[in-house]
């Protein structure tokens, strides 16, 4: 009976032409829907003029996300899996795993798991600690331990300084987080028949959304990216490194020197990769699943340590010439990724403009641009949604629209605009590791600015309230709710820190943001970084 229920599911669900009616339709829908925010925009300028103080901002607003919608848009019609090739036999391969004072049930977790994969291997235990019970448990497994002198370029110079004393002609990396399913080098070694292929990454998939609330949040935050927009890179020959569960050509390293070193070393690699034209192909397969950060302060120290690494990034590879080197498909793709953690700006500034005018006498102009605006961001969620749930390969995938995600998301505004603030003046971040316990204290700074803005948006609202029969502005109040309802997520550190004040009372500490200096060599690299 159960076989014949997925069979009647399966012939029963929809015909993928008719899929793909609906997208191109739902999109469609969508670009009317941005050109109506143009032409109201046109509008302001030819009956106002320039005499309009925040037409720069509204300017803003509307290129930043028919931008954003139109390139993943873009991306999303091009959406289609691919088949997996066999792996040939007898290939040389090095499997690498890394670590750097991590808890040991993780490197024992993730170093059993690397030993285990079916396909004929070397596993190597990098240890940038060093730490003797590391080596141990490597001699224990039975596999190679390697380790070096200092941290210098952190976790690429780790990888770098192994490629020295191996051979493989293929290496496969994972963090010490995740743990590759016996069958992965099977599922990914076949992809390099084709001499042209530089690398391949796996989906990032997670195991631990059960833990807590902000465990499941952080577990939403990447399912649309691999479950959908990783494969439509793919397809545009613009799939990304994501610095584990990926699998390496040796050659195709030595023509760019090596992994590059910065904090979002994976990103860079790929695009010199790209930019040299190596080809890349992608598996939408959960075959190796890892620990999502299940705090909100280890939340926040990895997406300051991502956001910053990709702001590098794109200013790196748009000064030395790289970015142009790509394919124009590839330059779109790589823009979606340089161009995500701008959410913190664009959130920051939202919230300004609404409280501007929750307070403002007159909120025409305003209220006309919401009346247009807010449409088009629920055909954005309605799009998103319907690719989840019609294509999505993890059951997480297919779930909904994932509110704990997009909360957890926009409630990190301001790591994020603190990111691009530092990219923009040069002020240099250390390298962060993401804390894997989810008994991380959460820390009033992390908090405090969210906390000012939604009190400011508060207050707001009562304003409007109050004098509703002098400057109604539904739209405007609707908005101001909708700005403070999406940070929803925040209870829960507000919540942790309030319990400790009852307990421990008020420490100072919490209010200064811990970058922690885990040795003499990563000192010496912040003291050149200051100079």
């Amino acid at each position: 009976l159960e076989g014949r229920s997925i069979n009647l599911i399966k012939k029963t669900s929809m015909p993928e032409p008719f899929k793909k009616i609906i997208l191109f339709a739902l999109i469609a829908f969508g670009v009317v829907l941005s050109a109506n925010l143009f032409i109201y925009l046109w509008e302001i300028l030819a009956i106002l003029g320039l005499t309009i103080k925040m037409l720069p901002l509204l300017a803003y607003f509307i290129i930043y996300i028919t931008l954003q919608a139109f390139f993943v848009w873009y991306l999303y019609c091009h959406f289609k899996k691919g088949n997996i090739p066999k792996a040939p036999p007898g290939l040389k391969v090095d499997v690498f795993v890394t670590a750097y004072n991590e808890p040991m049930w993780i490197v024992r977790r993730a170093l059993h798991a690397a030993k285990h994969i079916t396909y004929p291997h070397w596993t190597y235990l990098l240890d940038d600690s060093p730490d003797e019970k590391y080596k141990s448990l490597a001699d224990d497994l039975n596999t190679k331990y390697l380790t070096r002198e200092g941290n210098l370029h952190y976790k690429a110079g780790n990888i770098n300084a192994a490629l020295k004393r191996t051979s493989g002609e293929f290496v496969a990396i994972f963090d010490i987080d995740h743990a590759p399913e016996p069958e992965f080098l099977d599922r990914t070694l076949g992809f390099f028949d084709d001499k042209g292929i530089g690398f391949v990454q796996v989906m990032e998939t997670f195991c631990n959304a059960d833990d807590n609330v902000i465990a499941a949040a952080s577990v939403q935050t990447a399912v649309e990216y691999f479950n959908i927009t990783a494969v439509c890179k793919d397809k545009v020959g613009a799939t990304s490194l994501h610095g584990t569960n990926a699998v390496i050509r040796r050659k195709a390293l030595e023509t760019i020197d090596g992994y590059h070193p910065g904090l979002a070393e994976d990103l860079e690699t790929s695009l010199d990769l790209h930019a040299k034209g190596w080809k890349s192909a992608y598996v939408c397969e959960p075959i190796a699943p890892g620990l999502s950060p299940a705090s909100f302060i280890a939340f926040c120290k990895q997406q300051l340590k991502w956001s910053k690494g990709v702001f590098e990034a794109a200013c790196r590879t748009f000064f030395d010439g790289t970015f142009f080197q790509l394919t124009l498909h590839q330059m779109l793709a790589y823009s979606v990724r340089f161009s995500y953690y701008s959410v913190g700006l664009s959130f920051f500034l939202g919230m300004c403009i609404t409280l501007l005018h929750l307070f403002k006498s007159d909120a025409l102009v305003y209220e006309g641009f919401l009346a247009r605006l807010i449409p088009l961001t629920a055909l954005i969620v309605i799009i998103r949604w319907f690719m989840l749930k019609t294509w999505g390969t993890e059951p997480v995938a297919r779930k909904g629209v994932h509110f704990k995600g997009i909360s957890l998301i926009l409630s990190t505004w301001p790591i994020y605009l603190f990111s691009l603030i530092c990219t923009l003046v040069r002020i240099r971040i250390p390298f962060i590791s993401t804390p894997k316990d989810a008994s991380v204290k959460t820390r009033l700074w992390a908090i405090l600015p969210q906390i000012g803005m939604i009190l400011a948006l508060i207050m707001g609202i009562i304003w409007k309230i109050l004098h509703w029969e002098q400057n109604p502005a539904p739209l405007t109040l609707l908005f101001g709710f909708l700005l403070i309802l999406q940070q929803w997520i925040l209870a829960v550190p507000i919540g942790q820190l309030l319990k400790r004040r009852r307990v421990h009372g008020f420490e100072d500490k919490s209010l200064q943001p811990e970058f922690r200096v885990s040795s003499v060599a990563e000192k010496s690299d912040l003291e050149m970084d200051s100079s």
